[in-house]
């Protein structure tokens, strides 16, 4: 072995004849100074800069060229067919080194029963869905159970108590975990992320990876995206940094290279099929990469929200990433509104399913009704709004300071289907909880109720916001 400032080179490396001098000057890029036979080039530049493309350990000049590539194995990740997002790693060992006769498909119902369940339309009725208890510890994967689902994202929840004894790849969609609880390490060949409670974790379609879990209970929301990656969403008028910045995104830095040998089990799903391949030597054998098709994690505490003193900021407005046929959202601790409706307005969402996790403290709207963990299903067309405890609040001038809550919020586009296990967890009492709107006689029919409305509307008619500048109408 040669060494050079600490960095060990392996003899492939001190066979391309590098100096120590390029190492030392650009550790990520160990060809440095390979040039064409005869010219005459200094392995050390005076300054350092910055490559176009993010990249972590060796990794030749440019993607398909170099020697470095005599030496080590290229594989492309590539969306779009070769003209989209692209990461290249480079490995000590071909990809395709899996054993022959080792592949097979594996019986579904047997990996993960209650993934890819049977569905059925929504309908017109509201869920509450109870915090899943699993009926037997299992991994992450064999442990996914799908609750609701359109044509382009489904999602799942997966509440892990076992240890993964094998990697996972989806082929079919690209993964956006929320942790409710828990934490880890994500594992991958671009290196380990680690995670806990709060993170979202974005594992890109075809990324090999394992969940190696911390001691203590695990629950995880799950979407899959089944027709593109997530977007960051942000709206031309207030810029790049609302609803966050993607600066707040971590992507792995620290390669992990596992030059083992052994038998490497790696199951991979596409649709409802799942097959399993052996490899005799790790799939982490990445020695570097380059690229911006990567997994990464995003903290939630990390959203800076979008909030107004004189109105209600809609639910979109609160959109953290955009999928095909799908919002993501986050309502987060925020001030509340001074003199706007600081309650949700009723409302019927003809276009989308709302669904709504419930992370951390009491949702403004939800009037006491629901609890960390919950989730609430409010199907396309169907009016719903505030609960009648949590409107009183708001008629009687009870406003808090702050909205003291986390939920995730995704928005599914119609037409959306539901699954048995979801209706399983469905609390039947749910749609009582807007029951005191038929009894409370402050909501119930007064004969006087259109005349007394009339005589408001005549004595506020000049009101104006106590917020607008002073001097102009």
């Amino acid at each position: 072995m040669a060494h050079a400032g600490g960095v060990v080179l392996g003899p492939f490396l001190v066979s391309l004849g590098l100096s120590n001098a390029a190492v030392v000057a650009r550790p990520l890029v160990y060809n440095r100074g390979l040039t064409e036979p005869g010219a005459r080039r200094s392995a050390v530049e005076k300054y350092e800069y910055w490559s176009g493309t993010p990249e972590v350990g060796i990794v030749p000049r440019a993607p398909h060229a170099g020697p470095l590539l005599r030496h080590v194995f290229e594989q492309e990740h590539g969306r779009g067919g070769f003209a989209g997002k692209v990461t290249h790693t480079y490995h000590l060992y071909p990809p395709t080194n899996w054993l022959p006769g080792e592949t097979r498909a594996l019986e579904a119902d047997a990996f993960a029963p209650r993934w890819d369940a049977p569905m059925r339309p929504m309908g017109g009725t509201h869920h509450l869905l109870n915090v899943l208890a699993p009926d037997a510890p299992r991994d992450v994967y064999r442990g996914m159970t799908r609750l609701v689902a359109n044509a382009t994202v489904a999602m799942n929840v997966t509440a892990p108590a076992a240890p993964m004894d094998s990697f996972f790849e989806h082929h079919s969609a690209t993964l956006v975990y929320f942790v409710h609880q828990g934490g880890g390490t994500l594992e991958t060949m671009f290196g380990p992320i680690e995670f806990g409670t709060g993170d979202f974790l974005i594992v890109p379609k075809g990324v090999t990876h394992r969940f190696e879990l911390a001691p203590g209970p695990q629950y995880y929301w799950v979407y899959e995206s089944f027709a593109g990656d997530p977007e960051k969403s942000e709206a031309p008028t207030t810029g790049q940094f609302l609803t966050h910045s993607r600066s707040d995104y971590r992507f792995p830095r620290t390669l992990d290279t596992r030059n083992e040998a052994g038998r490497f089990e790696i199951v991979s799903k596409v649709d409802e099929v799942y097959t399993r391949r052996v490899h005799p030597t790790h799939p982490f054998d990445v020695v570097g990469w380059r690229g911006d098709y990567l997994p990464y994690k995003f903290a939630v505490e990390d959203v800076r929200p979008l909030v107004a003193d004189r109105s209600h900021v809609p639910p979109s407005g609160h959109t953290i990433f955009k999928l095909p046929g799908c919002y993501l959202c986050v309502f987060t601790v925020r001030s509340v509104e001074k003199e706007g409706m600081w309650l949700p307005f009723f409302h019927r969402n003809l276009d989308y399913l709302e669904t709504l996790g419930y992370h951390f403290g009491d949702f403004f709207s939800g009037g006491g009704v629901v609890q960390a963990g919950m989730m609430t299903l409010h199907p396309v067309g169907l009016p719903h709004g505030p609960k009648p405890a949590a409107l009183k609040k708001f008629l009687d001038g009870r406003d808090p300071a702050v909205h003291n809550e986390v939920a995730i919020m995704a928005d599914l586009a119609n037409p959306a289907r539901i699954s048995e296990h979801a209706l399983g967890l469905s609390r039947p009492d749910y749609m009582a909880a807007w029951g005191a709107y038929t009894s409370d006689p402050r909501f119930t029919h007064r004969p006087d109720r259109l005349a007394e409305v009339r005589a408001l509307a005549e004595r506020h008619a000049g009101a104006r916001d106590a917020l607008r500048p002073k001097g102009g109408e």
